[in-house]
């Protein structure tokens, strides 16, 4: 007792010192402490768990998750499963890129909504924990996952419902991936906007002026063709040669569209194997050695497996794809006799259909080739982002072409499309949570 009075008429005491803080001072941050890796996946795990039950204990969450995204894309399928003629069939539906356009944007719609008042909800806490230098690292990532995991369930739910009633068959993981990523873009986007305003009203009013420019220039309800010219670089050259805006380069939702367009063309069953089979006869073509009699008969089995692929036919998706697994092993492994003896058309069976009919669809097929002839004019030497094309080229490269024996160009500085707007996607989440980081620390560090 002693002491502390000796303290106490010193001017020791903190108390003394913190009532000497003049109005606007702030109050010591105290040091971060050091943690290690145990501690770090703790802060990560509790941050992710309170997340995560503050959704699943919300009633708009589950009513949203099992009930908002299937009747979306009830509505949507419903509305859009139209033939030309007869019956429905997915070979001449007419709206398979509106369809798949609807998915990205109703993706986004979700990320962004989800998310939207996320950061605002929980400032409080993030003030009262601040002391404990939780992290704003550990806080972002713990509710990017929250969030995604249940954007990834309302995907699931919208395409299981949307693809039974348009008859997609064989694309579910891949265009599942595609609305995924989509959300999560949403999901990061949203935890900016959710870290930088002050009320909720501000939130929820940023929600569409993020989402329609992106609609408007997504590329699928005004095709760009037909948009301003003063949008583009260069409009003759551009504009009327499957050319992209100049606006559209940074918004998120023209590639995820651009994405699950190419990935329905080209990942669908029949046109997975049909490209892969063709590729193994050009890569042969393309050798300067002599083939082997063993190298001579495989290279064989594979153009007969094509010509079995293009000419075979089904009564149903299903059969159609174990049809198609049929000619890959044995134009893989099989032999001869095998691929002789195999019978690809049904026999008396006036049902029967093409087995592309059931996984190609006209719309895309025709959106996909005329963005490669744009792509592969031999008159145009200069690199060109081609919207739609099935590669695009890598920035920062310089052009090297080349014209093979089918006098068509090839790039070696291109890459897939799918990778190309995966990347755009990926790194627009990657910047927006580091941003969110950013400005959560600083606002963790002020006094209020």
């Amino acid at each position: 007792s002693v002491d502390l009075m000796q303290s106490l008429q010193l001017g020791g005491s903190p108390v003394s010192k913190l009532g000497e803080l003049r109005e606007g001072d702030r109050l010591p941050v105290p040091p971060k402490p050091t943690r290690r890796f145990r501690a770090v996946v703790a802060v990560f795990a509790t941050h992710f768990l309170r997340s995560l039950l503050s959704k699943l204990r919300n009633r708009g969450t589950i009513y949203s998750t099992c009930l908002e995204a299937p009747l979306l894309a009830g509505l949507i399928a419903i509305t859009l499963r139209s033939s030309p003629e007869g019956s429905y069939q997915f070979a001449t539906a007419l709206h398979i890129p509106a369809y798949l356009f609807l998915s990205a944007t109703v993706a986004m719609f979700l990320g962004l909504t989800n998310s939207a008042t996320e950061v605002l909800r929980d400032r409080p806490i993030l003030r009262r924990e601040r002391n404990c230098q939780p992290g704003a690292g550990s806080y972002v990532m713990a509710k990017f996952t929250a969030l995604g995991l249940v954007a990834a369930i309302q995907c699931l739910a919208y395409l299981v419902v949307g693809n039974h009633f348009l008859e997609i068959d064989g694309m579910l993981p891949y265009l599942w991936l595609w609305m995924t990523l989509t959300a999560w873009t949403g999901t990061a986007m949203a935890l900016v906007v959710s870290s930088i305003v002050k009320t909720e009203r501000a939130a929820l009013t940023a929600v569409p002026l993020l989402l329609v420019p992106q609609m408007l220039l997504a590329g699928a309800l005004v095709p760009y063709r037909e948009m301003n010219h003063g949008l583009f670089n260069n409009t003759r050259e551009v504009r009327d040669s499957g050319g992209v805006p100049v606006p559209a380069i940074i918004m998120p939702l023209r590639y995820a569209y651009e994405g699950m367009i190419v990935a329905q063309a080209t990942r669908n069953p029949f046109e997975a194997e049909r490209i892969r089979l063709q590729r193994r006869i050009d890569r042969v073509r393309q050798r300067l050695q002599p083939m082997n009699a063993e190298q001579s008969e495989r290279f064989e089995l594979v153009k007969e497996g094509l010509r079995r692929l293009l000419a075979s036919g089904a009564n149903s998706p299903a059969e159609a794809e174990k049809l198609i697994a049929r000619i890959r092993r044995i134009s893989t492994s099989g032999t001869r006799i095998e691929v002789e003896t195999m019978n690809v058309w049904p026999e008396h069976d006036p049902k029967a259909r093409p087995a592309s009919e059931f996984f190609v669809n006209e719309r895309i097929d025709l959106l996909v080739r005329e963005a490669e002839t744009f792509r592969n004019d031999y008159r145009v030497t200069d690199r060109r982002i081609i919207f739609h094309a099935l590669k695009k080229p890598i920035p920062f490269m310089s052009a090297k072409t080349a014209i093979n024996t089918r006098q068509y160009v090839e790039r070696d500085d291109e890459i897939e499309t799918q990778k190309y707007c995966g990347i755009v996607l990926a790194s627009i989440i990657l910047g927006c949570g580091v941003f969110s980081t950013i400005i959560i620390s600083r606002q963790n560090r002020e006094t209020r």
